[in-house]
């Protein structure tokens, strides 16, 4: 606003100071970050390591009718499978100068540097939400959305243009196919879903005559799935997926981990002439999915 001069019949007031300011700070609003709800985060490797390697046992092997002096009897032994994923580091930065402290100091509710370093932390946990979800191929780390260890199935019917049958068709196979696939030693627990599948399935009544929807109806109902969660990340349109998809899993840190040896931490300002430099850094390293066959993708055709 420009300071033009009023002449009334108050007196001489410049129009800068007839304006009211708030007291209240207003912050622009983020998507949420859901890394944090949908995966077990790990702090447990050492933030010195370069890497970390998870070991994986089968045991093989039966027993047998045998006679009293049988010798070749059959033997138990075990496999071992070693999978090493890196850990990278992630830093950034904020500076301020001497007289932009100051110059802040000025002005309610500007304090630059703890505003500087709320904007560096919200930056770290989005790169930290962008490498559990996807990964990070230069380096290595693998997300938990586009893994290619898991297996993926792409029904004939999705949620925009299916019957509620059909919906609940989509919605158990992913479940049934994991527990039957593994021999009922797999039971996942959770459910990831695109926001406007959530969208539908929350608000689409079961039948004409009846007073639950879709979702209320299937967590009802199957022996399994205790929670679906809509996830933004899981459209197409928002991600770097080709496609829309489902994610069903066991939300457990037996099956799955983020791992993050070190969170964000700030180092003391370095100075340079007038102006101050804060660096942050952290070390990730990715989503490790110990048993694969615990989680399946559900996939737009």
């Amino acid at each position: 606003m420009s300071n033009q001069v009023r002449n009334d019949d108050v007196g001489l007031f410049l129009s800068r100071e007839l304006e009211t300011i708030l007291s209240r700070v207003l912050e622009v609003q983020y998507a949420d970050l859901k890394y944090a709800q949908i995966l077990p985060v790990s702090t447990e490797v050492a933030e010195s390591s370069e890497s970390y390697t998870y070991r994986v046992f089968d045991a093989q092997g039966k027993m047998q009718v045998i006679q009293d002096k049988a010798s070749d009897l059959p033997r138990a032994d075990i496999l071992r499978k070693e999978v090493t994923l890196p850990v990278r580091s992630l830093g950034g930065s904020f500076a301020y100068t001497v007289q932009e402290v100051r110059a802040a100091a000025a002005v309610p509710g500007m304090n630059l540097e703890t505003r500087r370093a709320a904007a560096l932390r919200r930056a770290s946990e989005e790169a930290v939400n962008e490498i559990a979800l996807f990964g990070n191929a230069p380096s290595g780390m693998k997300g938990f959305l586009n893994s290619d260890q898991i297996d993926k199935v792409v029904p004939n019917k999705w949620f925009d243009n299916a019957t509620t049958d059909e919906m609940l068709e989509v919605l158990n196979e992913a479940p049934t196919r994991i527990v039957q696939g593994s021999n009922q030693r797999e039971t996942p627990n959770t459910m990831l879903v695109p926001y406007d599948v959530y969208r539908v399935i929350s608000t689409t009544a079961r039948s004409a005559s009846s007073d639950e929807t879709v979702l209320s109806f299937f967590l009802k109902t199957n022996p399994f799935i205790r929670s679906i969660e809509p996830i933004n990340e899981l459209a197409a349109a928002n991600s770097v997926l080709s496609k829309d998809r489902i994610v069903c899993y066991d939300r457990s840190p037996e099956k799955l981990q983020l791992h993050i040896p070190r969170t964000l931490e700030l180092l003391p300002p370095e100075r340079k002439g007038l102006e101050f430099s804060v660096a942050g850094h952290m070390r990730v390293g990715g989503t490790a999915i110990y048993y694969p066959k615990s989680v399946l993708y559900v996939e737009k055709a």
